[in-house]
Parts: C-alpha cells; sequence; structure tokens
C-alpha cells in the first residue's frame, strides 16, 4: 500500500518513517549522500542541531541495501536525538508570563532520544510483487532535555515540556506484509497486514510482574492489528480510480482513549498525478 493514507498504517501513523515520530519523517537543516555501485546502494543523513531558541536535535540515519534476481533488500539505522511528539495544550493550561511568542500556536511536547532498525525486503516473479517489513523503535529520556518556548517544526512553540515521559525505554516494534499482482498492465490488487506492539513502560499503576497490560494508560503495552484491500485501475495516462477496505483493531495500551476499539472502513477515489 506504499504511503497510503487510507489503506497503510505505516502511511497515516507517522512514526515509523520519523523512526518514532512523526516530526522526524523529514529531517530540516540537514545534509544526504547516497552512492550506487552495481547492485549495491548506500545512504547517508545528517541533521544538524538548531541553535538561538530551535529544538531541533543532532540526528543520523544511514541506509545500506542490494538488489539480485528480483529480490530487493534494504537496511535503515536511525537515531534522533530530542525527537517532539507534539500535542495540542490540554484544555486550561496556564502558560508562564515569559511564554509571549507563540509562532503558530503553543503545543506540548514529549521529548525523546530515539533509536531504530528497519528491515525491509521485496521480490517480484512475473505479476506478483511480495513485500515486507519490520522497524523496531526505543524511546528514552533525553540528554539534552528542552525548555518551554523553543520553537519547533511547523512554526510552533513549546508551551509545556515532559523529558522524563520514558523513566523505562518505550519499545515500538511494526511488522508488515503484502502482495501486488498485476490482474493486467492497467489493473493491480493489493493486499496488506500490520501489526503493532508496544511495552509497558508504565512506572506506578502495574499489573501482575511490574508490567501493565491494561487500557488504563497510553503507557501499557498493546497491540494493533490490520488488514487492507484495494484494487486500483489506471484508465487513462495520469488517472487511476481505485477502491478498497482496511480494517483495523487495537488492544490494550494502544487502544487508550479509543470509543470503539475496532473499526472497518471501505473507500474509494478517483486520483489525478502530475
Amino acid at each position: 500500500m506504499g504511503n497510503s493514507g487510507a489503506f497503510s498504517l505505516i502511511g497515516f501513523q507517522g512514526a515509523t518513517g520519523g523512526g518514532g515520530a512523526t516530526e522526524n519523517r523529514i529531517f530540516d537543516n540537514s545534509f544526504k549522500y547516497a552512492v550506487n555501485v552495481g547492485p549495491f546502494r548506500a545512504a547517508a543523513e545528517v541533521q544538524l542541531r538548531a541553535g538561538f531558541g530551535g529544538a531541533t536535535g543532532n540526528a543520523f540515519q544511514g541506509q545500506i541495501g542490494a538488489d539480485y534476481a528480483g529480490l530487493s533488500v534494504d537496511a535503515i539505522f536511525s537515531r534522533v536525538e530530542d525527537a517532539i511528539t507534539s500535542a495540542p495544550l490540554p484544555v486550561g493550561t496556564v502558560l508562564p508570563a515569559t511564554l509571549t511568542n507563540p509562532g503558530n500556536g503553543f503545543v506540548a511536547g514529549t521529548v525523546s532520544d530515539n533509536s531504530s532498525v528497519m528491515l525491509l525486503a521485496k521480490y517480484a516473479i512475473g505479476p506478483v510483487k511480495i513485500l515486507g517489513g519490520y522497524e523496531y523503535m526505543q524511546f528514552a529520556n533525553p540528554k539534552n532535555a528542552l525548555l518551554a518556548g523553543n520553537s519547533i517544526v511547523g512554526g510552533y512553540t513549546l508551551g509545556t515540556v515532559n523529558n522524563t515521559n520514558f523513566t523505562t525505554d518505550k519499545i515500538l516494534q511494526v511488522f508488515w506484509g503484502g502482495v501486488k499482482y498485476a490482474v493486467r498492465p492497467d489493473v493491480d490488487l493489493n493486499f496488506a497486514y500490520y501489526h503493532e506492539m508496544q511495552n509497558s513502560f508504565q512506572s506506578g499503576a502495574v499489573n501482575v510482574g511490574g508490567v501493565c497490560t491494561t487500557s488504563a494508560f497510553a503507557q501499557c503495552s498493546g497491540q494493533l492489528d490490520a488488514v487492507s484491500f484495494v484494487a486500483d485501475y489506471r484508465f487513462a495516462k495520469r488517472f487511476d480510480a481505485y477502491a478498497g477496505i482496511m480494517w483495523s483493531q487495537v488492544s490494550n495500551g494502544l487502544s487508550n482513549g479509543f470509543l470503539h476499539r475496532s473499526s472497518i472502513d471501505p473507500t474509494v477515489g478517483l486520483r489525478f498525478q502530475f
């Protein structure tokens, strides 16, 4: 499903692309170098820490990959310091009088140092493509604590900051796999499955064995499963029509705040590509 916002967990969620935080899907103030040698490839990207009130931290990503006889594999490694997960300020939040420059608005920020490893594979045989991936993401309290008033991506300003959310490191793992079948040159059928799980990193109210496994807190261990199917018809050079459906279900900590723990989302659309 690629980066689809309607049919792909790794598309609409964003954390996988940012090594744990959606805000890091695109590096700011960065340098990138890529090289291809025969069937092998490698790349590296570095983001430099911002100064003068900016909250952007140092970050590094490296990639290696290769192609052989229809098989394509890649590994991506990422380290982001002062990664920020932002959210609207809770209703009733009183900000210090010293915060006078909201930029595009004040937000609440959870800060962490994130490390991740992503493994990817694709195999093509005739009209069939088989794809799969796995990402391991680790969230730790930042070594360089941030303060309210720092500016972040999008021109927003940190109104409140949490630098101690991960006394126990959070581990988020995402698995996905799928099949794309070209029925004919202009028609594709796509099927995908996604599974996500996190550990318990709640310090406080816990269950048996020191592990929180309920939906009482978002920090409790939890799971997410999703399945999607899409039929895509390219009826003109730049136009295609598609129809699909996605079912998803959350449990335990990943269901915290949900009124309903499962959903099914049929979607039809017409797309013009520039």
